[in-house]
């Protein structure tokens, strides 16, 4: 057993303790999946978590019985540095696996259905050519569940647009600048404007039944907030998680769709052209990774061709 001395004479915490905390709180606070997780028993997580409580003299844990609901003040400020812990001994595994097999191995990449959908194919095409045995991971998620996946070790890289740059631990890289575009049905009375750079101003979209996205994905925040500023009150009829799901009732007559513009696809819905629109600002999607800590050789070749991607959109 690796032991850890904070304080000799009063406080000798062990590595397997805080495991346990980190495992406990990487599966929302249950302790059965940890277990599983970590080959090991329930009971064994409680002994683990109660030897570590009785040394810091304080709970870890906020608990409803005997079901654990959360992590009390210290162990919110204890979170931190066990994950940097644990990004440190993955660094060290990293570094290992790179030397005996810098080829082979597991790369988890945490994303939004956006990204995995529209512009990470080629990259993957890419990668995968070059690294035919690498195990190539895509995890969905909302942006900030991206972001406290890489923050938990639960994926090697990240990549959305919003939450990732609102954290002081993530160690973030430029990928591309993207806009919105308004999507109509060729025989709407919009499509006339198809091409034309804001050729829809904000009023004439607020009086069409809109389709777009569910809160808190792909710029929904900033298209919300801009209508709001400009006294306006849309009629969203749908929202949805995904753009083919949005171009498909835009196709059905339902409203008028408000998408990325990556995600706009013409050679699959034929029957819509695109308005380029910047009323709702540009946004930059980020790929990132743990500050402290270093990914798989592999993984830093996984973001130079994205990267490369970048610069050839430039």
């Amino acid at each position: 057993m690796i032991d850890i001395v904070i304080n000799q004479r009063h406080l000798q915490i062990q590595l397997k303790q805080l495991e346990t905390v980190w495992h406990t709180v990487v599966n929302g606070y249950n302790l059965s999946q940890a277990a599983e997780l970590l080959h090991t028993s329930q009971s064994s997580l409680s002994k683990q978590i109660a030897a570590l409580e009785n040394q810091l003299k304080a709970d870890v844990f906020t608990r409803q019985g005997k079901r654990l609901t959360g992590l009390t003040p210290i162990g919110k400020t204890l979170l931190p540095h066990i994950e940097a812990i644990f990004a440190e001994i993955r660094t060290i595994e990293n570094l290992s696996l790179d030397f005996n097999n810098a080829a082979a191995g597991t790369l988890t990449v945490a994303t939004t259905h956006t990204q995995a959908r529209y512009v990470l194919p080629s990259i993957v095409k890419q990668f995968r050519e070059k690294f035919n045995k690498v195990n190539l991971v895509l995890q969905q998620a909302d942006p900030e569940t991206i972001a406290q996946m890489v923050i938990r070790g639960q994926a090697d890289i990240g990549i959305a647009t919003e939450s990732l740059l609102n954290n002081s631990v993530l160690r973030c890289h430029r990928y591309y600048d993207w806009s919105h575009v308004v999507i109509v049905p060729k025989d709407h009375e919009l499509a006339e404007l198809a091409g034309v750079v804001d050729g829809v101003d904000l009023p004439t979209l607020a009086s069409y039944p809109i389709v777009t996205y569910h809160g808190g994905f792909t710029g929904r925040g900033a298209i919300d907030k801009v209508f709001a500023q400009a006294g306006l009150s849309p009629d969203v009829v749908l929202a949805a998680l995904d753009s083919d799901v949005i171009s498909t009732y835009v196709s059905a007559g339902l409203g008028i769709g408000i998408i990325a513009q990556m995600a706009y696809e013409p050679k699959h819905y034929p029957d819509l052209v695109a308005i380029p629109i910047t009323h709702f600002g540009r946004f930059t999607s980020w790929i990132a990774v743990r500050d402290d800590s270093e990914i798989r050789k592999f993984g830093q070749e996984f973001i130079k061709l994205c990267q490369a991607q970048f610069d050839e959109r430039a």
